[in-house]
């Protein structure tokens, strides 16, 4: 009886961590603005504006305070490749690109999963390498530049696949490892 107690409670906090959050119920609309103008507290494209600077003008993690940083969160994508992509954070939600053409959402603060995205290759297809640099986002979605040479844009919200277009023919060598920019 005791075992079968404690598997339950042992159940309530171990299942949550597997179970998606569903829907981003508060995005807020990526817009040329936000864009041109990225508020200070988000990380709206993969260099973190349009010069590229690459680093964040906050100022409340400095040379004094550093040292005592802890994590709040770890995540595992399940992808044992090089993640070489930066996350995207909008407002709270981050997007989260992996090597195998996948876009996890996560709430940044608890780093729940909203949503998974993975787009499926074909087994022929050769990579030298399967590596995502990442996503850009652009009104309400998440845009995505697979490894089979296609763009695909997701509802930044539900994940949910809206539109794809392929660019160029895999079967000729052709390959994307790009993060798209939304201009």
């Amino acid at each position: 009886m005791f075992h079968k107690k404690l598997g339950v409670v042992l159940l309530s906090f171990i299942l949550p961590a597997f179970v998606s959050a569903g829907e981003i119920s508060d995005y807020s609309t990526v817009t040329d603005q936000r864009l041109q103008n990225p508020e200070p507290s988000n990380w709206l494209q993969w260099r973190g504006n349009y010069a590229g600077w690459t680093y964040s003008p906050l100022d409340q993690i400095n040379s004094k305070n550093v040292g005592g940083l802890k994590a709040g969160w770890t995540y595992s994508t399940g992808v044992n490749e090089g993640h070489q992509a930066p996350p995207i954070v909008n407002n709270g939600a981050m997007f989260v690109a992996t090597p195998h053409n996948q876009v996890i959402a996560l709430d940044a603060k608890s780093g729940m999963e909203y949503w998974r995205y993975q787009k499926e290759i074909p087994d022929e297809l050769f990579q030298l390498h399967p590596t995502s640099r990442g996503v850009a986002l652009y009104g309400d979605n998440v845009y995505l530049a697979a490894t089979d040479a296609c763009a695909v844009a997701l509802d930044a919200k539900t994940g949910e696949e809206v539109w794809e277009t392929c660019v160029a023919d895999w079967k000729h060598g052709y390959y994307m490892t790009l993060s798209p920019l939304a201009a």
